[in-house]
């Protein structure tokens, strides 16, 4: 399932905020294409709650099992077309956290921003780089921020919308794990918002209220993003199906109606939504491509990517392909980078961050194999939930719409 732009995508949510609180621009993404224009209708208040790994698939069996019953009142409003809506959208692609996040700070696709997966080799540091933490892949910890002299907004692509807005004359704020405040990702891509964090992920649900009653920014227009991350932890170590993963959503749902049960003023649009979704996988069955000597004398960089993508940097594709074709028959699909670039698959615009930082040759997750091992200075996965493919539990995901 490759990803959509052209209104059914994770990328059009952001130009969905954009749209609504007056600030787009020329070369933005449609808006969602089939979100009802009465819940954008007179908007000062856009509030984006994303909730890490919660795909299309998982939200349905949620929702069937009774785990989730304020979710679960939320999809019957909108199947009933009651002040709600609920559509589906492919995740960008990679379908990682890493990519998403960017796209919704920025409005734009991976291959614009060029934060394209979890590892991925940086010629700025000449180094294999975990995106997220913006630092050395071989470090357990730190960012190449950690300099207070190094400024990180030099080295973002493009502009957050947090910007737009507030050139638009909005206030923006992101609600986000207290943990998350000096992180990369925030410091390049949420630097104009103002940072409310929270200890407890049950916060999560006060600080919601906080913006649909109290309104401290007062009638200015406004953006809130508020990120829960649980769900997709649970997804990773316990699987998509799993207890675990079902108490964790069972407790974001609790928030999220403390949240939206308040006495808005009725001119909030509220979306919830996921980055990607999960396939359940098995640690048992890993294909370990770092631990093949012979593959990686093949390449010029260290194996980047993720889990179930691997980004293969050689001037070689052929003779990386027969190889791993020998080793592991029919586990892989294999495509060009340069093909992948104008199929769209990793976005649309300006590719020169992805022709730097996708190999040469991709490696793609296929069949019954439960997921490959990028495996990096010793790290192994031991995951039961995965995503960063192109299956339809990885790439679609929800966008529940309402008005409070």
């Amino acid at each position: 399932m490759p990803p959509d732009h052209g209104g059914h995508g994770l990328a059009n949510v952001p130009a969905t905020v954009l749209a609504a609180l007056g600030a787009s621009e020329e070369g933005d993404l449609p808006p969602l294409a089939d979100l009802d224009p009465a819940l954008a209708d007179g908007v000062r208040q856009v509030v984006l709650v994303l909730a890490d790994g919660l795909g299309w698939g998982q939200l349905e069996r949620l929702c069937a099992h009774g785990t989730t019953p304020f979710l679960s009142s939320l999809v019957s409003r909108a199947r009933a077309r009651d002040g709600a809506q609920l559509l589906e959208v492919t995740s960008v692609f990679p379908s990682t956290t890493t990519a998403a996040i960017t796209t919704l700070n920025t409005g734009r696709t991976p291959q614009e921003h060029g934060n394209l997966a979890y590892f991925c080799w940086l010629e700025e540091f000449g180094e294999l780089t975990q995106m997220l933490r913006w630092g050395p892949a071989k470090h357990r910890r730190g960012s190449y921020f950690g300099d207070p002299a190094v400024d990180p907004t030099r080295f973002r692509l493009v502009r957050s919308i947090h910007a737009r807005l507030a050139a638009a004359g909005a206030r923006t704020y992101v609600i986000e794990p207290e943990v998350f405040r000096n992180e990369a990702m925030t410091r390049m891509h949420a630097a104009e918002a103002a940072f409310q964090g929270y200890l407890l992920p049950s916060t999560l649900g006060v600080r919601l209220r906080q913006a649909l009653e109290m309104r401290p920014w007062g009638d200015a227009l406004a953006y809130v993003y508020a990120y829960w991350a649980g769900i997709d932890t649970a997804a990773h170590w316990y699987g998509p199906r799993s207890a675990e993963h079902g108490l964790e959503a069972a407790l974001f749902d609790r928030a999220l109606e403390h949240g939206l049960t308040g006495r808005g003023r009725g001119d909030t649009l509220v979306l919830v939504t996921a980055d990607h979704g999960h396939a359940e996988v098995d640690p048992a069955h890993l294909i370990d491509l770092e631990g093949d000597a012979e593959l990686r004398a093949l390449l010029t960089h260290p194996i980047a990517g993720e889990p179930r993508l691997a980004f293969l940097h050689t001037d070689r594709p052929d003779a990386v392909r027969a190889r791993i074709e020998a080793r592991w028959p029919g586990a892989f699909t294999f495509f060009d980078r340069e093909e992948a670039i104008a199929a769209g698959l990793f976005g649309v615009g300006d590719a020169s961050a992805a022709r730097r930082r996708v190999g040469e040759l991709c490696a793609m997750l296929r069949g019954p194999r439960a997921a490959s091992l990028v495996r990096v200075d010793g790290q192994t996965v031991q995951h039961r939930g995965a995503h960063g493919g192109m299956t339809p539990d990885e790439m679609r995901v929800p966008v529940l719409a309402l008005r409070c």
